[in-house]
This record gives structure tokens, sequence and C-alpha cells, in this order.
């Protein structure tokens, strides 16, 4: 069958479908004579396995664990309640906050002080909060390195958002660093006649064209 038939059967818009393809979760025949996909009702069993796996919040990795390396559903299943009760506590306790500041009738400026005692005060009493991550949080996210990180070796190291998201603003960080280095390298050759300009040029270049990215990211955040 073509893919539009199997968008209509399945709900999922044809280019979640080729994402899924793109990821090797299925993997449809060419019919012969033209570059057309045939897919089989196989093919639609694992994308109807898939959205219910995602209905559960199971990532890519999880989701390839289970179809592809024949990974016990189970045990999968159960690390991921682990990981959804550990966001669901955090989830709370945002909540909680909220409701507390609303019930005061808090208005801003805040006391600051004394929110951020009374979530130490619950914090020491077993009470979750979300992780406070800086800046490079909110960079990672926005610039979607998240989903570079998580590679079947990594899965059980990276299931938790915040590390993914500290991992990919270090790549971030890395991505900068790199280009500014290799100019300041190739002045100092350039300098001592050891270098050709254009690479000194060039350098330059890919230096300005990542920064421009990083500060377009930073306004997104």
């Amino acid at each position: 069958m073509k893919i539009s038939e199997v968008a209509e059967i399945t709900g999922l818009e044809i280019s979640t479908i080729r994402f899924y393809e793109r990821k090797g979760l299925i993997l449809p025949d060419r019919e012969k004579g033209n570059t057309y996909r045939s897919y089989t009702d196989e093919d639609v069993n694992r994308l109807k396995a898939i959205i219910l796996y995602r209905k559960m919040d199971l990532s890519i990795e999880m989701i390839k664990s289970i179809i592809l390396d024949g990974e016990d559903l189970q045990t999968v299943l159960r690390r991921q309640e682990e990981i959804l009760k550990e966001e669901r506590e955090h989830l709370d306790g945002a909540l909680d906050l909220c409701e507390k500041i609303i019930q005061d009738q808090a208005a801003d400026p805040l006391d600051l002080d004394y929110y951020l005692n009374y979530v130490k005060k619950e914090e020491s009493q077993g009470r979750k909060y979300p992780e406070v991550m800086e800046k490079l949080e909110g960079l990672a996210e926005k610039a979607g390195l998240e989903r570079y990180v998580g590679f079947p070796v990594w899965t059980r190291l990276m299931r938790y958002k915040w590390l993914r998201r500290f991992t990919g603003a270090a790549l971030i960080l890395i991505l900068i660093v790199f280009p500014v280095f290799m100019v300041a390298e190739k002045a100092l050759e350039w300098k001592n006649g050891q270098a050709d300009p254009q690479a000194f040029i060039a350098w330059t270049i890919i230096m300005f064209i990542f920064i421009s990215g990083f500060v377009n990211i930073i306004k997104r955040i």
C-alpha cells in the first residue's frame, strides 16, 4: 500500500511516517521500476505499536530497543515508569509552589527569600522540584541538540532530560570555541609567515557564522 493509505489508517502525518523510516523503525520495500515505497500490514502494525509507545512517552531509543533489539517490553516499561514517576514528582512540586503563591495572593515583586526558604524546607521533607538549569539548558533545548544524544550505547546514561540538555550545551560550547581557537591559531601562523591568509579568512568567516547562530539561539530562549 502507498504512504497516503498508511497515513489514513494510522492517523499519522506522512512526514511522521518518513521520520520513523529514517530512524529505521520501519523498512518499507521499494516497488520495482520506480522509487515508490510499498508498505505492508506488518509496517502498519509496527507504526501502531510506535504510536502506543509514544503515548507512554517512550523515547525513540527505547522503542528501538523493543522493536529492533528485542529487549523485554516489561523491562523497558518498568524503566520508563521510574522516569515518569520522577518527572511527576517534579511537576507536583512545581504545581504545589504555584498553588501556594496563588493562595497567598502574592504580587510582583515576590518575597523571594520567603518562597525560596519554603522550597528548601519542602525539599528537606522529601518534596521534589524541577532541577534548576541555567541559560545553557534553554540553549541546548532550543538548539535541538538533544536529538543527537542518546544513541544505543548512551541510552541508559542519557535517559534523563537534564543530562541530555547539559550534554547538548557542552556540544554548543565546543562548536563555538573551536572556530575561535582556529582563528587565533591561523592569525598567529599568518603573523609568523607560516600560513596562507586565505585560511585565516576562511576560519574567520566560519567563526562569525557560528557566533551568529549562537546569538540567534540566545534570542529565542
